[in-house]
């Protein structure tokens, strides 16, 4: 539970940010991804790493949400960039959608950081710095992972 709730706090604090309202056109922002950590009430999926300037690394993840945040968006994409090397990382920008509209963009802040154990951006550095691909099957692009993360989100709870 102690992860849900930092989950959801963590992407309410994203989407509250200065919007800039443009669309986000970025090729690599509807790429092919892979799953990359659930919750009940989060999915999430990343593209796959690719280099950039020197050490750096950068991902883009799509955040699908069971219930949306008080800003109305049920989804955010945001843009990382990591050190894998010095384990630092920071959000370029993140994207909110309410279902596939786009309603917001806005920039993340400008400084290389470690994230907090635990919280996405750990989550996702681990995944986007790892030196074998993940296991989970991959995914088309933004549309496909929708689809796959809302049945996720709407299925019954697994007996245990």
């Amino acid at each position: 539970m102690h992860i849900r709730s930092g989950v959801i706090a963590a992407l309410t604090l994203l989407a509250a940010g200065p919007a800039m309202a443009r669309q986000d056109t970025t090729p690599a922002l509807d790429a092919p991804m892979r799953q990359v950590f659930a919750s009940p009430a989060v999915v999430g999926y990343m593209t796959a790493p690719t280099p950039k300037d020197g050490a750096l690394t950068g991902v883009w993840t799509w955040m699908f949400l069971k219930d949306a945040i008080p800003t109305g968006a049920d989804t955010l994409a945001l843009e990382w960039e990591f050190d894998c090397a010095a384990h630092t990382g920071r959000m370029i920008r993140q994207a909110t959608y309410r279902g596939d509209a786009h309603m917001t963009t806005a920039p993340g802040p400008a400084a290389l950081s470690a994230p907090a154990a635990g919280t996405p951006g750990a989550i996702i550095m681990a995944s986007a710095c790892a030196t074998t691909p993940g296991r989970t099957r991959p995914v088309a692009n933004a549309a496909a992972a929708r689809t796959a993360a809302m049945a996720a989100l709407t299925a019954p709870p697994a007996a245990h």
